[in-house]
């Protein structure tokens, strides 16, 4: 086998890598792999793609979960109108959903306030219902998807304990949705670098103090 054809099973690997992490979505941003170095052997037998793609699965799974991985979530632009009474509830409503509000001010010709915002997708569902019902129906909205955002908190923090029936804390989100999901699709809860390393990799990385939770 040649280089290139090692490269071009690399990257064929790589272009399926993106859905077996996390949260087993096929969305992976603002992610690299630098391929630095490749021993091939000489027998061919011990080269062939059999041989290879599981070996660099592990490689890109062990560097990924060494780099702080973080996830992202959509983010929802809104626009909303409503009387000038309502605009306490309107900041209400946004505020219990983790949305907050980029501006407002009057609607020319109008008695309405024109409201700008942004809430995160996963908490915009029912959003308007919840706005009608606050303002006795006085204001409406409009969602559009607006750019992806960082979701607070570290997935991988094993410290954190999430208690079921009751909603995470801001900072423990990311952990939060990356158990139920993968709770959800029957994945394991366990996402850890150990599972990829063997022993002496795994003591040499613990000497380094590299910073990485073992079970």
């Amino acid at each position: 086998m040649s280089f290139c054809h090692f490269l071009g099973l690399f990257a064929t690997l790589l272009h399926s890598f993106s859905s077996l992490l996390l949260t087993f979505s096929p969305a992976l941003r603002n992610v690299k792999f630098r391929l630095v170095d490749a021993y091939l052997a000489e027998e061919a037998l011990q080269r062939s793609a059999g041989q290879i793609i599981p070996t660099a699965r592990r490689v890109c799974y062990s560097s990924f979960l060494v780099a702080t991985p973080r996830l992202m979530e959509p983010i929802y632009s809104l626009e909303i109108q409503a009387p000038a009474d309502c605009l306490s509830a309107v900041y209400t409503v946004l505020a219990n959903r983790r949305g907050h509000v980029l501006q407002d001010g009057p609607k020319a010709g109008s008695p309405l306030y024109v409201i700008k915002g942004l809430i995160p997708v996963i908490d915009s569902f029912g959003f308007e219902t919840d706005l009608r019902t606050h303002t006795q129906g006085q204001a409406f909205c409009q969602q559009v998807f607006d750019h992806w955002q960082i979701t607070p908190g570290d997935p991988l923090d094993k410290t954190i304990s999430l208690r079921p029936l009751e909603p995470a804390p801001a900072q423990h989100l990311a952990r939060d949705f990356m158990i139920k999901t993968r709770r959800r699709k029957g994945l394991s809860e366990d996402v850890s670098v150990n599972k990829f390393f063997d022993d002496p990799m795994l003591l040499e990385m613990a000497k380094q103090d590299l910073g990485i939770m073992f079970d």
